[in-house]
């Protein structure tokens, strides 16, 4: 049997149905240049299969198999929708690999560093070494904003092997009593990587932190069929009217660097770019399960593209709409 036709007769990928997601993981990871899991150098025939089995594992893995059958209408879709899953499972693994790397070098330096001080906690928080040990309630912002201004040093680095480091010690140093200083309180290892990224571009991985869809020209996918359309149609118009209009704002202009966003919302230039950070998260999170990811983005930046022109072209637009990004707009 054909791949499709294994999962709409057994429930799950058969024989014919693994060596096609063999093929595509191993397309998918070395076309887009996605980093092989952990302790491979490269995406040889072991990297490809743990991929794959992680690909189908639990819940979520039958969950994913059974959605692409569905939404297939032959084996031609059945592909598309299979290899459009793959590339959302490389992205989502991609952005847990980097951002776990960045709170890992964070938890390192607080660990070594006298200037810091572990909080009794679970999980472990950290303030400033005699600084005050209750939960800090600064906002994302504000510690966002306690970074902007810091020297960033990133040393030479020759090694084809390793990462280079994002910057040295003492930068990191810099950056974290910084944060912890705006904190006034404490934060956990986390909560103080996601400020510090918003300094650094902890973002190895190609397409693993910001959707690169949004950075293209809106137009649909082509070849997707009517029904897939339909659907992904709908769910556009969903997520479209869940968002306030600064969120749109920034989605229909979202080739624009940082800098330009900040004019454009009348806000400084490191608040727009945590926003703009907080609002791809959302989408990421809102479409984690959606197998036309792609398609769904590309038609929400259409119609945000056309909003902002009836926006633009009414006479005296304005809006006061500033609802947290994701959050349904007032009416």
């Amino acid at each position: 049997m054909r791949p499709r036709e294994e999962v709409l007769a057994e429930q799950r990928i058969g024989p014919a149905g693994a060596a096609l997601l063999y093929r595509l993981v191993r397309a998918v990871a070395v076309s887009r240049n996605f980093p092989p899991p952990s302790g491979s150098r490269g995406w040889d025939d072991t990297a490809v299969i743990e991929t794959a089995h992680d690909f189908l594992d639990g819940e979520r893995g039958r969950r994913r198999v059974a959605d692409i059958a569905v939404r297939s209408v032959d084996e031609m879709t059945f592909e598309r929708i299979m290899e459009a899953a793959v590339v959302n499972h490389l992205r989502e693994v991609s952005r847990r690999t980097d951002m776990g790397k960045l709170v890992l070098r964070v938890t390192e330096v607080l660990t070594d560093d006298s200037d810091f001080q572990r909080v009794a906690s679970h999980p472990s928080r950290w303030t400033l070494a005699g600084g005050r040990a209750a939960p800090s309630a600064v906002s994302d912002t504000r510690l966002a904003a306690a970074v902007v201004s810091i020297q960033v040093t990133i040393p030479a680095w020759s090694s084809e092997r390793r990462s280079a480091p994002l910057a040295d010690r003492e930068t990191f140093i810099r950056l974290l009593r910084a944060v912890l200083a705006a904190a006034d309180g404490s934060l956990t290892a986390a909560g103080i990587a996601q400020a510090v990224a918003t300094r650094l571009d902890h973002r190895r991985t190609p397409l693993s932190i910001e959707l690169d869809v949004l950075e293209s020209i809106a137009e649909r996918a082509p070849g997707q069929d009517p029904a897939a359309q339909a659907t992904t149609s709908i769910r556009a118009a969903q997520i479209f009217d869940q968002l306030d209009d600064r969120s749109r704002l920034l989605i229909a202009t979202y080739e624009q660097p940082v800098r330009d966003l900040g004019e454009v919302l009348a806000i400084g230039k490191s608040q727009a770019g945590l926003l703009r950070q907080r609002l791809t998260g959302w989408l990421r999170e809102e479409l984690k399960d959606d197998t036309e990811a792609d398609a769904t983005i590309a038609e929400i930046r259409r119609l945000c593209e056309f909003w902002l022109e009836d926006r633009t072209a009414a006479s005296g637009a304005t809006s006061t709409h500033t609802a947290p990004t994701g959050g349904r707009r007032d009416r």
